[in-house]
């Protein structure tokens, strides 16, 4: 196979998500037939694999193309006994002036629910006036929540109302062209790039950078010389900037001086939404209690739950039979996981009290000293978050009355939209609880 072929594979993966690439690339069923400068084609086993790559990866594809090829590629994909389809580039494209968008991801398709109100809010702040509101915005949350999608989201509405000047990147492909001007001797015309062609730079997977300390200050030039400038700044990582390990102080200082928007897995209610928005793009009939088990079983990353309904759109288009319950446990059993039981009171006081070093016999007490009565809050909320408890079931749990529980879960639920290192203090304990940690 053609020596591109791992690098091609590598950047398609980062587009697509693990799984897509399991069902579609992995497995075989689209193969490389033939690539050169500036064209590739591609062929696939089947009718069935040769339209929905068609129809629902072959943007992306081309985009992987063209970041191994560093220049701009027309793809066809084809199969045995029928004609190539040709994606074309437009004529007036250029590699240097791209601005990498995914066309498809804007605030319009962008389901809101609490795990992400506040980021989707800002977004829309610095998305009408880039440059002004929120500069640097700092988005942080575990992978496949939305971080992506709100920045892509971004650059789209700035480019649709001032015709460019957005460019969306990766760490991993900052340091890439970086690498790649150092080996041409062109750093001079890389850093002028930042200077005179952007105004708001997408930098998506910042803690990439950590502990590579070349690449790192070219960051810092970057962002030193379009800050002074005015021009808008959204980075995004999986953890806050204070929290990402081996990052130089001076971009962490730098990183979390404009305003920090966490996102959070969501909710089972908001995830039904997403899932039932996404059916819907696709032409997909999905029923009330396909979504539900789907949201319920796969709550921590929307794009594992997108890559169980490209893998269900599938299975339904391959076999031709009409998405059902019984259907999709037949045939998603070796992907969809099953629901984990949720923790006891005792074992999510024991752990957080572990946690604390704190004695459980001191969670239950009357004792309301800061740091106890901080925990105990904390818990009362995860017993209600995480376990699902009722008020009075977690009352009883702790030897309190309704009221005191509802307002500690009022209390943290208030007290971490406006602090985020709060939110993430819960999410460690939420691990925690959950055996994760």
């Amino acid at each position: 196979m053609d020596n591109s072929w791992p690098s091609f594979s590598a950047a398609l993966e980062r587009r697509i998500g693990d799984q897509n690439m399991e069902i579609w690339v992995r497995s075989g069923a689209i193969r490389l037939e033939h690539e050169e400068p500036g064209r590739v084609r591609l062929r696939a086993e089947n009718r069935v694999t040769y339209e929905w790559i068609r129809d629902n990866f072959l943007a992306e594809i081309r985009a992987a193309w063209e970041e191994t090829q560093a220049r701009v590629v027309s793809v066809d994909i084809t199969w045995d006994g029928a004609p190539p389809e040709v994606d074309t580039p437009q004529p007036s494209r250029s590699l240097r002036g791209a601005s990498h968008l995914e066309r498809t991801m804007t605030f319009e398709n962008f389901v809101v629910g609490k795990c992400n109100e506040f980021a989707h809010s800002v977004a829309c702040g610095v998305a009408d006036a880039p440059g002004v509101a929120y500069n640097p915005l700092f988005i942080y949350g575990s992978t496949g929540l939305g971080k992506t999608h709100l920045m892509h989201s971004i650059g789209n509405r700035v480019e649709r109302r001032l015709g460019g000047g957005v460019l969306y990147m990766t760490g991993q492909q900052f340091f890439d062209q970086m690498v790649s001007a150092f080996q041409n001797r062109t750093i001079p015309e890389f850093r002028e790039r930042f200077r005179t062609e952007v105004d708001v730079l997408l930098l998506d997977d910042v803690q990439f950078i950590a502990g590579r300390d070349r690449t790192a200050e070219e960051v810092f030039y970057v962002f030193e010389t379009m800050l002074s400038a005015r021009k808008q700044i959204v980075l995004a990582a999986d953890q806050p900037p204070q929290e990402i390990g081996k990052l130089e102080p001076r971009l962490r200082t730098r990183f979390s001086q404009g305003l920090l928007a966490d996102v959070q897995p969501p909710d089972v209610e908001t995830m039904t939404a997403i899932l039932a928005k996404k059916a819907e793009a696709m032409h997909l009939v999905l029923p009330s209690d396909v979504q539900y088990t789907i949201a319920q079983r796969v709550r921590n990353s929307v794009r594992d739950a997108e890559g169980v309904l490209n893998r269900l759109a599938a299975l339904h288009a391959f076999y031709g039979r009409p998405i059902t319950m019984s259907f999709v446990l037949e045939r998603m059993a070796d992907v969809l996981p099953r629901e984990a039981p949720p923790p006891s009171a005792d074992l999510i006081i024991e752990r957080v009290s572990e946690h604390y070093h704190i004695r459980v016999v001191d969670m239950r007490s009357e004792r309301r000293p800061a740091n106890i009565a901080h925990p105990r809050q904390l818990a009362m909320y995860l017993c209600r978050t995480v376990a699902r408890l009722s008020f009075p079931e977690i009352a009883r749990s702790f030897e309190r009355d309704n009221s005191t529980v509802q307002y500690a879960c009022k209390k943290v639920d208030a007290d971490i939209k406006r602090d985020p290192n709060l939110r993430a203090e819960v999410d460690l304990l939420e691990k925690i609880v959950r055996g994760g940690e």
